[in-house]
């Protein structure tokens, strides 16, 4: 009797399993994992975006904050959920090509973990310099670090920030000191007080400082010039080959169906086109992009991951 109603239950249930595999994607809410606590830029970030791609694609978008571990613990959910569409990853520059060089074990590959949809934003780190520093621009900086060493200790307070001034470092020909910082508000409050003359600080919370006349922004770590400030010139229009920044994408578990990609792609570049979330994103000191195809961030990844590791392994960084 049992074997029979059971048999009838799954007659009955299993069109309507099959009609629910054959629903469009998206027909459920989707959970986008933000790797970070509530209330800082990249939750920020992920509310804004996530809630402008909802509207796009008829479902809701839930940000899922997994703070912790420079991102693994967030990034580990994600490598570990069905590759069905309906979990995200918000990944930094820090998921997908610093931790790989940075942990000796890692819960989860990047290369093999996930699939790359888009990217969606570059998160602006500036070199900035207290007022008591003579030097104006960063070509005079480096020149009196040249002609006197020792000259200038610079404060991080970031994996990405140290590596950024390693290279740096190399390509100027320079061997600035690194003052390590447990936080960015501690290390403004630094700056501020003349506890170190110079330091790579978050754009968003630089620009304020810079405006208000407390502090000067000597360069941006970005690709090219910031509409909010395009007075100031990025590090890579005086050594071409920086490149590096903190930057934001947002990838798939390994396995999502390719339609399933595409159409999260094409979603997302609509909504980053978007003026008025341009406008929103760039007043909180985040420059919005996107990436053309998943191929094209894949390309982007891995000449990232080329620059950083070699950067990385010459200065002998590890967070074990």
């Amino acid at each position: 009797m049992r074997k029979t109603l059971l048999l009838i239950t799954l007659f009955f249930a299993a069109p309507g399993a099959a009609a629910a595999c054959a629903q469009p994607y998206p027909s459920r809410p989707i959970r986008l994992v933000v790797p970070f606590a509530a209330g800082g830029p990249a939750d920020f970030l992920g509310r804004v975006v996530g809630q402008k791609l909802g509207d796009t694609l008829g479902q809701q978008v839930v940000v899922d904050n997994r703070p912790g571990a420079n991102t693994i613990i967030g990034a580990q959910a994600v490598a570990r959920a069905e590759p069905d569409g309906y979990t995200l990853l918000m990944a930094i520059d820090g998921t997908l090509v610093m931790n790989p060089f940075l942990y000796s074990k890692l819960p989860y590959d990047p290369s093999k973990d996930f699939q790359p949809v888009s990217l969606i934003a570059f998160v602006p780190s500036a070199f900035v310099a207290n007022n008591a520093v003579p030097a104006k621009t960063l070509p005079e900086l480096i020149a009196q670090e040249k002609a006197k060493p020792g000259t200038y200790l610079i404060g991080s307070s970031t994996p990405t920030t140290q590596v950024g001034i390693e290279l740096l470092n190399m390509l100027a020909g320079v061997k600035f000191g690194i003052v390590p910082y447990k936080g960015g508000s501690t290390q403004v409050t630094g700056l501020l007080g003349g506890e170190i003359p110079i330091g790579v600080e978050s754009f968003n919370v630089a620009l304020p400082l810079y405006r208000a006349g407390r502090l000067k922004i000597l360069a941006v770590m970005t690709p090219a010039r910031l509409s909010l400030a395009p007075e100031i010139p990025p590090i890579s229009e005086i050594y071409p080959r920086y490149d590096l920044g903190i930057w934001q994408s947002i990838v798939a578990p390994a396995g999502t169906a390719p339609a399933t990609i595409d159409k999260l792609g094409a979603a997302i570049k609509a909504v980053m086109s978007e003026e008025n979330l341009r406008h929103k994103i760039r007043i909180a000191g985040i420059e919005p992009t996107f990436s053309n195809s998943p191929q094209e961030l894949a390309a982007f990844v891995r000449s990232q991951a080329e620059t950083r590791s070699k950067v990385i392994r010459a200065i002998g960084l590890t967070l074990d």
